[in-house]
């Protein structure tokens, strides 16, 4: 047997030129799949923005902008779809009357594990006649936010009423220890069968900062801020009783700080205001934006 060392030679160029062209499509590959998640997240913010209609781009600079009642729950659709939104930014615009939606279906859901993980600031704004039936929805955990992965900041809720197994005005739950409720408070009227907190139900890796519940609250286990736990309450207020009644001693295992017994004045809350200003929720953006309450006229 003879071999020719120039065919060889070709031969050998040939494999060592596809094993490099295979060696490069594997890396390609494997970057890919790193980048799937952040090219899904941009489609999907792109393609529900074009679809939705909203304004902005949802940075910092140029937030997505929610003005209306239907804006909300077009807001609380995508998210219950599995749309996160993480480090994405929403303000709202207005006072916001839900009183034409008859049910809220609340902004993430518990048993589904969809959530919000963006920055949701209402800009000082309101929300009018907040009423959510869990019996209607199917679900047990009911707020606002049914369960919350981020922020929501500056809003307020005046009116409604939520009623469901596991109640909180804001969230009925936190999904990581990034989520938190700043410079907001709660008129709206919670029922529970089980847990019913002013604020949050279960909060037990977020926190809560200068924040406070106006509005009656019924369950079999209750706290004026939240029901069961959370990592750190600061600032917050409580409309009567004592600083026992802002959560339940026995299952809370957090922080709690510089509270008080105020009076239905929101801007009570402006006491505190300055602690908050240095919050930086994204390293590359500024400090966030607690905006002071004023009493409505």
């Amino acid at each position: 047997m003879t071999f020719d060392f120039k065919k060889m030679g070709k031969l050998g160029l040939m494999i060592l030129t596809y094993s490099v062209r295979i060696a490069l499509a594997g890396l390609i590959i494997w970057w890919c799949i790193g980048k799937v998640d952040e090219w899904k997240n941009f489609q999907v913010f792109r393609e529900w923005n074009d679809h939705y209609g909203f304004e902005g781009c949802g940075t910092y600079e140029e937030p997505y902008l929610i003005s209306t009642a239907d804006d909300l729950i077009k807001f609380a659709e995508a998210v219950n779809n599995g749309d996160y939104f993480a480090s994405t930014y929403f303000r709202q615009t207005d006072d916001i009357d839900l009183a034409s939606c008859d049910n809220f279906v609340p902004i993430g859901t518990f048993e589904s594990g969809y959530m919000f993980c963006g920055i949701y600031d209402g800009g000082g704004h309101r929300i009018y006649n907040l009423n959510i039936n869990a019996n209607q929805l199917d679900e047990k955990f009911v707020g606002l936010f049914g369960k919350l992965g981020g922020v929501v900041m500056n809003l307020g809720i005046e009116s409604g009423r939520i009623s469901g197994d596991y109640v909180g005005s804001f969230a009925a739950a936190d999904g990581s220890s990034d989520a938190m409720i700043i410079n907001c408070y709660n008129r709206a009227n919670l029922y529970s069968i089980v847990r019913c907190g002013g604020i949050a139900d279960n909060f037990t890796s977020g926190r809560i900062l200068g924040c406070a519940n106006y509005g009656h609250i019924a369950g079999i286990y209750t706290g004026q801020i939240v029901a069961y736990d959370c990592s750190i309450i600061s600032g917050c207020c409580n409309l009567q009783g004592a600083q026992d009644d802002f959560v339940p001693l026995d299952t809370f295992t957090g922080k709690l700080y510089d509270c008080f017994i105020g009076t239905d004045d929101i801007t009570e809350l402006n006491r505190f205001i300055d602690d908050y200003q240095d919050f930086i929720i994204y390293p590359d953006d500024p400090p966030i934006d607690v905006i002071p309450w004023q009493a409505e006229q």
